[in-house]
């Protein structure tokens, strides 16, 4: 074999795991494979654009009479395509799980020992405001009330702790919890975990992931109970005021209707939900899904 032609089969190959990395460079790649094989009189040239776009699987299935240039490529081809899917993968598994989070009406913040934030998703910018015991200041999460020892910055070195290599094989971090006061308001609670960030023990990233709920802020949605029960409007009304802890007397007046129509409503309820008292129907609201977005994002 040529040197030129050597060292062109070292250029493409070397090309394909590069492309594998950077989707925008697999056309004009394609095109030079082929015109490479093209040109050195390799069977199946035609075939070379299709499979750069074929998957891994029907790559690995074509069976090449040619010793040469495909015989080489082939290989590299089956490596670069399986690369370039489990990076694809990886990306929209990361792109679906940041896009969740984001739509949660649940705080979530992902931290270092240090405190410092990594990431944050909408509802912990909501909630981590000034008058918050817990707040996002530039690149950190600092709490401004305290709760004896048990501090958020405790809890994250624990948990952060715990997943370090020397810590792996002790026994399994749970869920820490907190209670901080707001001064006449019901109290901010929130839970923190381990978090392994990206690459599993040997190559991750020991992080804490932080969750916290406002009790005050809790609310179902009401679109998101009648598409889950077939509600009526007005039945979803009283069920998300229900569970937002108000009675049938308070319902009754904010609708300028009487009791007995609110408890007309809640007995439909109750036969579309098959819950039979009050307790229940809240309890099912609030372990559904209509408390896991914000009310608005759901017309």
């Amino acid at each position: 074999m040529q040197e030129k032609e050597l060292a062109l089969q070292y250029d493409l190959i070397g090309r394909l795991y590069e492309a594998a990395l950077h989707e925008e460079h697999w056309p004009a790649l394609c095109e030079d494979i082929a015109a490479a094989i093209g040109a050195n009189g390799a069977n199946g040239a035609g075939s070379a654009a299709a499979m750069l776009q074929a998957s891994a699987g029907a790559v690995a299935a074509v069976a090449s009479e040619d010793n040469g240039w495909m015989g080489v490529l082939k290989p590299h081809l089956e490596r670069a395509l399986k690369l370039r899917s489990r990076l694809a993968h990886n990306d929209l598994a990361e792109h679906c799980s940041v896009a969740a989070l984001d739509a949660l009406a649940t705080a979530v913040v992902l931290l270092d020992s240090g405190l410092t934030v990594l990431y944050a998703n909408g509802a912990a910018g909501l909630l981590f405001g000034a008058e918050s015991p817990l707040q996002l200041r530039g690149a950190r999460l600092a709490q401004t009330a305290s709760r004896g020892a048990q501090t958020l910055a405790h809890m994250v070195r624990r948990a952060v702790r715990c997943l370090e290599p020397d810590n792996l094989g002790g026994p399994a971090q749970g869920t820490q919890s907190l209670c901080l006061p707001r001064g006449g308001r019901l109290p901010l609670t929130l839970s923190v975990a381990p978090f392994m960030l990206a690459g599993g023990a040997a190559g991750g990233r020991a992080c804490a992931i932080v969750m916290a709920r406002d009790p005050e802020a809790v609310t179902a949605s009401a679109a998101v109970l009648q598409q889950l029960f077939e509600l009526t409007p007005a039945e979803a009304a009283v069920s998300c005021a229900l569970a937002a802890g108000a009675s049938l007397e308070d319902i009754a007046a904010a609708s300028s209707v009487s009791v007995n129509t609110v408890k007309t409503h809640l007995h439909r309820v109750y036969g579309k939900t098959s819950t039979r008292r009050q307790g229940e129907l809240i309890a099912l609201i609030h372990g559904s899904t209509a408390t896991l977005l914000p009310p608005h994002s759901v017309g």
